[in-house]
């Protein structure tokens, strides 16, 4: 059989609909070959070209790409059209390099972290199982897609784009640097005084500034966001001419609120900050480019119920196992499970997109029970649901799970979410239990990051809560001498 077709930078399904359409017609031609590719992808080609039809012509697109079926081709370019709303920091060629060399070493070590991102990333093991992935040979190719699709890539061409923009926007950044006030500082200065002409001034020497901001990327500068920030300050009326004239300069002031109340990956939004953005006219009901509303993405992204329950009041959450266990109805939840504590066919419905809502973690597209269940738990997790985490565990959920290769305590360890650290302690989780990614328990974890921040209040409990004495931790952590890691 004939090697397969790499998937193209920027994968459309509309374009390969229209490729299936184009095969079909050749087929039926006798084009000779269209018919040596149809033999070579397709067992049971039917003896007439006359017979064949357009799903034969898709099932030999979809197989020439790896892909089982075509159905699987369709669902893995829904994941990528949606990807194109993804802006994840990107590092260096060089990182990403030996990131997939080391995919590759650990698929033969068997890690349940590389199965998952070749079954969810690579077509030719799309939807595997894991025995399956591990018993078959990996490229460094099929490695360096699978890190693509992780940093929200369509395709390994795909990353080298993003790091090509972001080499431009650091020399950019480093060729401002030689002003004495960069001119994004300028401009954030003369919105800070109210000086609209300053800021026409600034920012006709510079246009940069109103033609190259993507309000969906909070890692750039934008004049509005930090008129915004500023009418937080000085108030609304105080800003009103500034913010007036940027939307005449192509900023547009819904938008920009609406994408703020979706919030930031990990970017633990308070009360307050939400109500202000409700109060200044954001919408709870605005569903984002990438399909999903305001209160899914601050499900995942808020790390906060508190906040989140601003947004659930004001909007009607559809009705799914995550959205229920992440707002904490445990009614909700209960409908979702048998009596075995499995989930129902409904649960399986909408599931998050945790690529798109709000973490880098691959998703299998076709999970067993336990990813079901694990991804309403996290949910319930980064919003301190107590009451769904210890229910969930009650009926069998197992609070250690590797699905995702280490266990979610260690996730919220890591980022000092205490309430969610007790709940999961309470839930009987295992302290001692170690991951992948790192290869520490969370004992290790908390004990780490305290060491790093000993100021930090957060920190100090979850050690707390890990069964250490903090204070003990600082001593052994100030005897060490300086060479001592």
């Amino acid at each position: 059989m004939s090697a397969l077709r790499p998937l193209p930078p920027r994968p459309s399904l509309e374009f390969e609909r229209k490729e299936a359409k184009a095969l079909l017609r050749l087929l039926r031609a006798g084009d000779t070959r269209a018919l040596a590719r149809a033999r070579a992808r397709h067992s049971t080609l039917p003896s007439s070209p006359n017979d064949l039809r357009l799903a034969d012509a898709q099932l030999i697109i979809a197989r020439e790409y790896g892909f089982a079926s075509w159905p699987k081709l369709v669902r893995y370019f829904g994941d990528l059209d949606r990807l194109q709303h993804v802006r994840r920091d990107v590092s260096s060629r060089k990182h990403h390099e030996a990131v997939a060399q080391s995919l590759v070493a650990e698929h033969r070590q068997r890690r349940v972290w590389t199965w998952r991102a070749f079954a969810s990333y690579v077509p030719r093991f799309y939807g595997m199982g894991p025995e399956e992935v591990f018993d078959a040979t990996v490229t460094e190719d099929d490695a360096r897609l699978a890190e693509a699709r992780l940093y929200g890539a369509p395709s390994w061409d795909g990353l080298l784009e993003r790091l090509a923009e972001r080499d431009r926007v650091v020399k950019e950044t480093e060729r401002e640097a030689g002003w004495a006030v960069p001119p994004f500082q300028r401009a954030v200065k003369a919105i800070a005084s109210g000086d609209l002409g300053e800021l026409r001034r600034v920012c006709e020497a510079h246009p940069q500034l109103v033609t190259a901001t993507d309000p969906n990327d909070f890692r750039v500068g934008s004049p509005l966001r930090a008129a915004l920030e500023q009418e937080k300050v000085q108030g609304v009326d105080a800003l009103r001419p500034i913010v007036e004239w940027l939307g005449t300069q192509g900023f547009d002031l819904q938008y920009e609120l609406n994408i703020q109340l979706c919030g930031r990956i990990g970017g633990r939004a308070t009360p307050e900050q939400v109500r202000w953005l409700l109060d200044r006219g954001a919408d709870p009901n605005y569903v984002a480019p990438n399909g999903y509303p305001v209160l899914e993405h601050a499900l995942m992204r808020y790390w906060n119920g508190e906040a989140v329950d601003l947004i659930a009041a004001r909007t009607r959450p559809r009705q799914t196992l995550w959205v229920a266990a992440g707002l904490g109805h445990v009614a909700g939840v209960k409908r979702y499970l048998d009596r075995s504590g499995k989930p129902t066919r409904a649960a399986r419905e909408v599931r998050p997109d945790f690529e798109v809502l709000a973490l880098p973690m691959a998703q299998h597209p076709d999970p067993d029970d336990e990813e079901i269940l694990m991804e309403a738990f996290l949910a319930a997790t980064l919003n301190q649901r107590a009451g769904v985490m210890e229910y969930m565990a009650s009926r069998g959920f197992p609070v250690d799970s590797l699905v995702y290769g280490s266990p979610i305590l260690h996730m919220v360890v890591g980022n000092s979410m205490v309430d969610s650290v007790e709940s999961l302690i309470h839930c009987g989780a295992n302290l001692d239990l170690r991951g992948w990614r790192p290869n520490q328990s969370a004992r290790e974890i908390a004990r780490a990051v305290f060491e790093a921040n000993s100021n930090d209040v957060n920190r100090r409990r979850v050690v707390e809560l890990c069964g250490m004495d903090p204070d003990a931790v600082v001593a052994e952590r100030d005897a060490r001498s300086p060479e001592t890691p």
